[in-house]
């Protein structure tokens, strides 16, 4: 059971207020009210010293009463959640200082509160992303989970690979897999590329979907979502048959990911990891084909503190999971990256995802 009091604890402890507001609307901030209460829906949550209070409408009530039984979460009913209603609930709580997330709201909705309260708004960049660095055991096993439903989807997926499917084909499947695995959703939308796509970090096999073909690199980016926690991890493979060019740029990438892993440990810094991994591809003369940072955090969002990059300001600690992702692309040929996800430990790191990636392998 997730101790939801004790991060209400650390939150009001961080922060220079006695109350802090978390408002999920239409998709604003899943993460927060997910973080402290275990609800999936929309709504306005106000913690403070006594505890918590979730405001939302009779859509989500019933739902927001089953999500957080028993974390001590007060659930009201109240059609008004987003602005008046939620004035006058800090109204009636006689607190001065009222934080909230300024990267997590609209400037709209700012104002429309700030004139409707005496207390005073104080903005914060993302205090809960702070608190969300460090995993704790909990967090760490879903973690591990979905890590673990990605590796078994890809692994069923290879045998169904043939020449003449597309991209958008394999990412249709591949989502499917994923659900049938017992992830809740993927992590994101599959990035599923072919020949030459595979060079464009972010490729979206749905706008022009492009068929296999024989000597084919083939890039998996992808990822699974279990109990809210997310995986990410990457794949290169060759379709058929794979060309020695094909064969020495991934032997490269998978130096500098094994050297980007073996840097990972507590106390390390994010431009020391980072230029490890780099200093591999760079000093084989592609330095000019690599510019993305190596890595970032993961956990309830994709995108997370710390990150592994030349201008990272992070250090290494326990409990942080940070991907591991060098590549090499090359514009009209081609791409390889290898991603995995890894746990900072006391001494060195876990490495929990783990589809093979030894060799460059031909499928189809």
């Amino acid at each position: 059971m997730v101790d939801y009091g004790r991060r209400w604890e650390s939150l009001i402890q961080g922060i220079d207020a006695e109350m802090f507001i978390a408002v999920n609307y239409e998709g604003t901030d899943k993460v927060s009210l997910r973080y402290l209460t275990g609800f999936t829906g929309e709504g306005a949550l106000l913690v403070a010293e006594p505890g918590a209070i979730l405001l939302t409408d009779s859509r989500y009530v019933e739902q927001a009463q089953r999500e957080t039984a028993g974390t001590g979460v007060e659930v009201r009913e109240l059609a008004s959640w987003l602005n008046s209603g939620l004035a006058e609930t800090i109204g009636a709580a006689g607190v001065a200082r009222v934080a909230f997330a300024s990267a997590r709201v609209t400037h709209r909705w700012v104002e429309q509160v700030e004139a409707q309260i005496k207390a005073t708004l104080v903005s914060l960049p993302d205090p809960l992303s702070a608190l969300r660095v460090e995993k704790q055991p909990d967090e760490l096993a879903f973690l591990r989970r979905a890590a673990e439903i990605t590796d078994r989807a890809l692994d069923r997926l290879v045998p169904e690979i043939h020449v003449g499917m597309t991209e958008i084909d394999i990412a249709l499947r591949l989502d499917l897999l994923i659900r049938e695995a017992g992830a809740e959703s993927v992590a994101f939308e599959c990035n599923v590329s072919a020949g030459e796509n595979t060079a464009l970090n972010h490729y979206n096999p749905a706008l022009d979907p492009r068929p296999l073909q024989r000597g084919d690199l083939l890039l998996f980016d992808i990822g699974s979502c279990y109990r809210g926690y997310r995986s990410d991890m990457t794949r290169t493979f060759c379709v058929e048959e794979a060309d020695d060019r094909a064969r020495e740029i991934y032997d490269l990438v998978l130096q500098a990911n094994l050297a980007g892993i073996a840097a990972v440990r507590s106390g390390a810094s994010g431009i020391e990891v980072d230029k490890v991994a780099r200093d591999v591809i760079v000093g084989a003369g592609h330095g000019d084909h690599f510019g993305h940072g190596l890595g970032h955090g993961i956990g309830m969002e994709i995108h997370e503190a710390p990150r592994l990059s030349q201008k990272s300001k992070d250090t290494l600690a326990p409990g942080m999971v940070v991907t591991v992702e060098p590549g090499i692309y090359l514009p009209g040929y081609g791409g390889v990256r290898i991603e995995d996800d890894v746990v900072v430990t006391n001494d060195g790191c876990e490495i929990i995802t783990g589809f093979p990636k030894r060799e460059l392998l031909v499928v189809g």
